[in-house]
């Protein structure tokens, strides 16, 4: 018997030490929920590092949240219908296009890479083709990548 009232005791000693059952520990969290919407005539191209991107203002990533809080990313698809899912960044999409020169077309096989960074106040989003290969129009002007919603879930 006093061996199962020391196991229960150690059971007991060792919950205390975990989670939020100290009164010394603060679990308190908050979850905040941000969605943000990317235009595609808004995608700004980087020469420098062939990518398309775009920056947002995120102030309630304040330093504390991004040293001690934690987020994630998602792409989301058919926002506002009943058919809306989500897809965790880096997406990778394998795509292809056809492109006519003179009587001849051919179709070109290239991936599309969606990733992010996350600094203290911004989130950027870049838009990187394989081989840098980007679809142009008539005029050789780069089309810029569709329009996009991204959620952004803080945890701090």
């Amino acid at each position: 018997m006093k061996k199962y009232a020391l196991i229960l005791l150690m059971a007991l000693v060792g919950l205390s030490m975990t989670g939020c059952i100290s009164v010394d520990t603060d679990c308190k969290y908050h979850a905040k929920p941000i969605y943000l919407e990317v235009q595609s005539k808004d995608w700004k191209f980087d020469t420098q590092n062939e990518q398309f991107y775009i920056r947002f203002d995120v102030p309630e990533i304040t330093t504390k949240v991004f040293n001690d809080g934690n987020y994630s990313l998602h792409r989301e698809y058919n926002t506002g219908t009943n058919d809306v899912y989500q897809v965790g960044l880096p997406q990778t999409l394998f795509l292809w296009e056809n492109v006519t020169s003179g009587n001849t077309t051919q179709t070109i096989y290239y991936q599309q890479l969606v990733d992010y960074r996350v600094g203290v106040g911004y989130v950027e989003f870049q838009v990187t083709n394989s081989d840098f290969y980007y679809p142009s129009d008539t005029h050789n002007n780069l089309i810029k990548p569709e329009s996009m919603v991204f959620h952004l879930q803080l945890i701090y």
